[in-house]
């Protein structure tokens, strides 16, 4: 299989590394793995050292079932500095018809604007919200020329820093892979899995990461509330280790122990204990299952307040028997058969879901994210160098 007929994508989470290979001919999944990897991957400090060797063998991996190398890929990734920044630009039409050239220009003027003040970021996608004019509002580029005053775009930017960019990309360039497509896992899932609750109008995906979480808000397929917030599933394990004193291996030992105990977060008696394999000291401990429920309560209850306070609900008009908060990532897992707490307090919800995600969805999040046509993301594509002669080529070369 040559370089031209596949397509490899890599998910490069923060406790796992996933690789997908799609044969392009028949747009399927011809090999895809995982492998686990504890990173130390924050916004202050970026290491990836402990990953180099994990990725080398998943590659490895890769290369020998298809029998060629890999030296191109679409990295699904989300950034520990993501962040969201929505901007309303404005062009005086005086009462004439608008155009696909008017739009482009107004893109691109609104691409400018983000680059100019926030000139430490990169951006990773450029989704448009809104056309307005003068007597309607669009939320898809009007089919029709239609006449009006002004045309304002309401356009919302996904970026990260330049910091964060510039470290992947060497890091992948010494591995001699280089990125063709950089995107927003969290957001390539969403998008992927919405076509699963179809039956709901407004659709919350909140996907609890190792170490974020990130909320995405849908009316239907368009995208209009996406925000991160900086922590997730490990923030609880920490939280286990320093209350109990234990190490932070035995903390997700214990995590991992409760999520599947039939214990919910409501019906726990005081003083009542529930006996986990924890050894510590040649010494087996019993955890008070009540002083464990608060640990992980009280984390949890921080990871809903700030995923969703920053939300202006009043911009989000839904009737609760068309909603549905869906939740995934490995973080998620604790609340799989503990949901009377989200119940309790997510009362809103007409349903409240588990998305149980796989390798294989994943990778076929991101391959469906470039290769299906998305209404309201808008892609700049930058212009291939001009191929140079030969004799060019060693002009350069030499000076």
């Amino acid at each position: 299989m040559s370089e031209e007929d596949f397509k490899t994508y890599i998910d490069f989470g923060a406790s796992k590394i996933r690789i997908g290979i799609f044969d392009k001919n028949f747009s399927r999944l011809v090999f895809f793995s995982e492998k686990k990897w504890l990173s130390t991957f924050n916004s202050k400090h970026l290491n990836l050292d402990e990953s180099k060797k994990i990725l080398h063998d998943l590659i490895l991996s890769a290369e020998k079932k298809i029998g060629n190398y890999i030296k191109n890929i679409n990295l699904m990734f989300d950034p520990q500095d993501l962040d969201s920044i929505d901007l309303s630009i404005k062009s005086n039409l005086e009462n004439k018809k608008i155009n696909i050239k008017e739009i482009k220009l107004l893109l691109q003027e609104s691409r400018h604007l983000i680059l100019k003040y926030y000139f430490d970021k990169k951006i990773m996608h450029t989704i448009v919200e809104k056309y307005v004019t003068d007597e309607k509002e669009f939320y898809t580029i009007p089919k029709d020329e239609i006449k009006s005053n002004f045309l304002i775009l309401e356009t919302k930017f996904l970026c990260y820093s330049k910091k964060t960019f510039d470290y992947i990309n060497n890091y992948f360039k010494e591995n001699h892979i280089n990125i063709k497509h950089f995107f927003c896992s969290s957001y390539a899932k969403s998008l992927e899995y919405n076509k699963y609750f179809e039956n709901y109008e407004i659709f919350f995906f909140l996907d609890i990461g190792y170490e974020k979480s990130c909320i995405s808000i849908f009316d239907k397929k368009r995208l209009i509330h996406f925000y991160s917030t900086p922590l997730g599933g490990n923030h609880i394990t920490k939280d286990i280790s320093k209350v109990l004193k234990i190490s932070e291996k035995e903390s997700e030992d214990l995590k991992q122990s409760f999520n599947r105990t039939e214990t919910v977060f409501s019906d726990v008696s005081e003083g009542g204990s529930v006996s986990f394999d924890l050894i510590k000291n040649q010494v087996q401990k019993k955890i008070s299952s009540d002083i464990l429920n608060k640990i992980i309560y009280a984390r949890l209850d921080e990871i809903f307040n700030l995923s969703l306070k920053r939300i202006d609900f009043s911009t989000v008009i839904f009737d609760k028997k068309n909603s549905i908060l869906v939740l995934t990532g490995d973080g998620s897992k604790i609340l799989n058969k503990n949901s009377i707490y989200l119940e309790d307090r997510f009362n809103f919800f007409n349903e409240i879901s588990f998305f149980e995600e796989s390798t294989e969805s994943i990778c076929y999040a991101g391959f469906n994210f470039l290769n299906n046509a998305n209404l309201y993301e808008v892609s700049f594509m930058t212009k291939e160098p001009k191929k140079r002669g030969f004799f060019e080529k060693l002009f350069h070369l030499f000076r």
